[in-house]
């Protein structure tokens, strides 16, 4: 049959093929590259949706804010209080007076124009009795900011200011600030930027660090809080952040990722309290205050991945985040990279189960499990994981799979017919197209019926006969032999120069083998009738046919040597089928000399015995004739053999 040829080893394999498996590996790698270059490249677009598909992160933070955090918020009864913002200099003094207690004190307002005279002092007043612990902000590139040269003296100030241990510090840069007025500024130990810096979507995800200003890097507020709050400096070196002992996780911009509180869970006390007669200041005793203002009619309201927060939540965010330990790590670089070949390696493994629907379910409990593993790195580790990458990763790697395994299904299955139509019936090319990784090498034992046929004298033929001539016309006649084996679900096993072995119940199951056997040689017959209606019986074009049937065990499957091994039957079912073929000639003979010698036969010539085990199977529904005693070559015991006859089977209808 099915002679699988050499290149079949390497077509199917453990259900895929190689080829299909290889073509795969290849352009998954691919994709691989392409989304690791993606993500380390993103388009402000993509950037944008990565971001957003991960601030749901924030959702599972049950973290609180620290308790040493305060913010002194001049908010809506603030405002209703005491008047539009901004107010009077003096007004705003009274409040920084009661401040006194507080360990760490930021200012995130800026004073930098001048008002009444005497106001602007009793704010400055009110700042220098508070011993050095207070931090003014300034605005770097903002809609007012001057350049400053680096003999003025609040440059001078920024310098004094800035970080101390800088090298090669990858800053954000800025040219000109926004400062507070002379008499005011002068009051702050320390100066501190205000400034935020957004993502591209203009949501706040990551806290800068500090800012280049000129040859200074001003540190942000929360930054300068913790330096004169624990009196470490922050050392930069490239794209390395190292504040005092403790390392921080930062981005090329030495920005650091923070991690937002649920909204409501901060310590906040309204500006109007302090100025209360009942006002205790013993409440903000040993803790960290940031001054600022969150009312709706101040553009200091910033866009968060929880939505809008005022802009000293940022900075006391940052701070909290110190405190807690819980400053976000992003998963990126070699660390994704692994994250990504981690999925394909799960990919590949979905990829060897055959149902799509399992496929499809399991590509499903993928894309969760990567899902929850990004909120688990959250939640427990303190790890960011953009799982927008992996995810476009593994929908890439499905949707190009898929089209991938389709195109080259499309073409083994037009390869498996191209290969077996020739050998094998239409509903057997359809099996081996689904079943294609049952072809391994090796075999099982099963019952089966094996039809072996041969030309009769056929030495003549092929001498009168030119090359040319005989390889077409045996062409022909296997042609039609072949029809008729595939008809009745035969799988032709091979051809033996002009023998024709075929199988029935192997490799496609067919429980009326047998039955099925017996027409398809009695099919054959009728077929040669038909090709040798142009010639006489004397033509060596003439052909004549002999075919012997047997029913029994055999052991059935691909034999042969790894990389070359043919379908096939052996056993002694099989040796049998030879032998009754080979006497069909004998029995034919001794029948016409009976008939010569007037004994009444059934049927007109002997072209097909069948054996036993074939003749229980159909003896109640086919012609046949007992052979008794018959000696076959190989076999130490007479065997009863039975003629078909395959003429009345035709004219009882058998045949189409």
């Amino acid at each position: 049959m099915v002679r699988v040829i050499n290149s079949l080893g390497l077509f199917k394999k453990n259900g895929i093929s190689l080829l299909k498996k290889h073509g795969f590996y290849l352009l998954g790698f691919i994709l691989l590259l392409l989304t690791y270059q993606l993500a380390l490249h993103p388009p402000l677009i993509i950037q944008s949706l990565a971001s957003a598909l991960t601030d749901d992160y924030f959702h599972w933070n049950k973290r609180k804010p620290s308790e040493k955090l305060v913010f002194i918020d001049i908010e809506n009864t603030s405002v209703r209080a005491h008047g539009r913002w901004p107010w009077s200099r003096d007004l705003v003094a009274k409040g920084v007076a009661q401040l006194n207690t507080a360990e760490v004190i930021g200012l995130d307002i800026l004073f930098s124009e001048p008002t009444v005279a005497t106001h602007d002092q009793a704010l400055s007043n009110a700042i220098s009795r508070l011993e050095n612990k207070v931090i003014g902000g300034v605005f770097l590139n903002g809609p007012q900011a001057e350049t400053l040269t680096k003999d003025n003296a609040g440059y001078q100030h920024l310098l004094y200011s800035s970080l101390n241990r800088t090298e090669n510090a990858q800053l954000i840069d800025s040219q000109r600030a926004e400062i507070p007025i002379t008499k005011i500024r002068e009051a702050f130990p320390l100066l501190a930027a205000l400034n935020t810096s957004p993502d591209a979507d203009q949501k706040i995800r990551h806290y800068p660090l500090a800012f280049w200003l000129q040859d200074a890097a001003i540190p942000n507020m929360g930054v300068q809080m913790w330096r004169l709050g624990h009196f470490v400096d922050l050392e930069l070196n490239g794209t390395q952040a190292l504040l005092g002992e403790q390392p921080l996780a930062v981005d090329k911009k030495t920005r650091a990722r923070i991690n937002y509180y649920p909204v409501g869970t901060w310590q906040r006390i309204a500006f109007t309290e302090l100025l209360q007669p009942d006002w205790d200041p013993q409440r903000l005793a040993g803790r960290w205050v940031l001054v600022g203002v969150s009312e709706a009619g101040v553009t200091d309201m910033r866009v968060t991945p929880l939505g809008e927060l005022p802009g000293p939540l940022i900075h006391l965010t940052f701070v909290s985040n110190l405190l807690d330990n819980s400053l976000l790590t992003d998963i990126n670089g070699w660390e994704l990279l692994a994250v990504l070949l981690a999925v394909f390696i799960f990919v590949i493994f979905i990829w060897q189960f055959s149902q799509p629907w399992l496929r499809l379910l399991l590509f499903f409990l993928l894309g969760l499990s990567i899902a929850g593993i990004g909120v688990a790195g959250y939640a427990f580790f303190n790890l960011w994981l953009e799982i927008f990458y992996p995810l476009v990763f593994l929908l890439l790697t499905v949707l190009v799979g898929e089209v991938w395994f389709f195109v080259m299904s499309r073409a083994e299955t037009a390869y498996l017919r191209s290969a077996f139509s020739s050998y094998v019936a239409p509903a057997l090319v359809d099996k081996l197209v689904k079943q294609g990784d049952e072809l391994q090498l090796g075999g099982k034992r099963q019952q089966l019926t094996v039809l072996f046929s041969d030309l009769r004298d056929f030495t003549p033929t092929t001498e009168l006969l030119e090359t040319e001539e005989l390889v077409s016309h045996l062409n022909r006649y296997f042609g039609s032999m072949i029809e008729e084996v595939h008809r009745y679900n035969g799988t032709l096993d091979k051809l033996m120069g002009d023998a024709v072995m075929a199988l029935f119940n192997a490799p496609l199951a067919d429980e009326d083998h047998a039955y099925h056997a017996c027409l398809a040689a009695a099919g054959m017959m009728q077929a040669l009738d038909a090709f040798n209606l142009p010639y006489s019986v004397d033509d060596p074009h003439y052909l004549r046919m002999g075919i012997g049937i047997n029913t029994g065990e055999a052991v059935v499957g691909n034999i042969g040597a790894a990389n070359r091994f043919n379908f096939t039957a052996i056993g002694d079912a099989v040796n049998t089928a030879a032998r009754l073929e080979s006497m069909t000639k004998e029995v034919n003979c001794n029948w016409q000399a009976s008939k010569q010698a007037g004994e009444v036969k059934p049927c007109e010539t002997v072209d097909i015995i069948i054996g036993e085990k074939t003749f229980a199977a159909v003896k109640d529904r086919l012609p046949c004739y007992p052979v008794i005693g018959l000696e076959l070559k190989g076999k130490l015991q007479a065997q009863d053999v039975w003629v078909l006859d395959w003429r009345k089977m035709i004219a009882q209808g058998r045949l189409p």
